[in-house]
């Protein structure tokens, strides 16, 4: 009956590409799926996201919930902005908790393993809709179907 053996902790990166300068938002869910109560939770991914790499734009990569009943589930989002590129390891966020005997227990969400983190330029590259290349495209083959017809027109 111990929860620590029936706990789903469920780490997802809700964007499906990472890129410098751009929003990835983390969202963190925490089932309690045992037949107790699980007190003071802390969910810390402080370490997953250092200050040097990630700026936090909106919430926090820790999360306190004063207990999750048996049977429910509590959920944890915050918006980072990378600021370096390259490949990044997503670590398992640390998830400390007591059960109803006062015990200190640890556990881990889920691994997202190593991702890429495209650089601003690559990123543009990729998703940007090539306005400007579509446009000479258009400004190059314009005189190539216009002088022809032009000349068949007016003979």
């Amino acid at each position: 009956k111990q929860w620590y053996q029936r706990r789903v902790a469920i780490t997802a990166g809700l964007n499906d590409v990472i890129a410098e300068d751009k929003h990835l938002t983390m969202h963190y869910v925490i089932h309690n799926i045992g037949t107790e109560v699980a007190n003071d939770v802390v969910v810390d991914d402080t370490a997953g996201f250092p200050a040097g790499e990630f700026e936090v734009v909106s919430g926090a990569l820790s999360a306190t919930f004063d207990s999750i009943p048996a049977g429910s589930n509590v959920s944890h989002a915050v918006v980072l902005k990378p600021l370096t590129s390259g490949m990044h390891n997503f670590v398992p966020a640390v998830i400390k908790y007591k059960n109803p005997s006062g015990d200190e227990l640890v556990t881990f969400s889920s691994f997202l393993d190593n991702n890429p983190i495209l650089s601003t330029t690559e990123y543009n590259r990729k998703h940007s809709p090539h306005l400007v290349d579509w446009l000479i495209f258009v400004g190059l083959c314009t005189p190539v179907l216009l002088i022809p017809f032009l000349m068949w027109h007016s003979s």
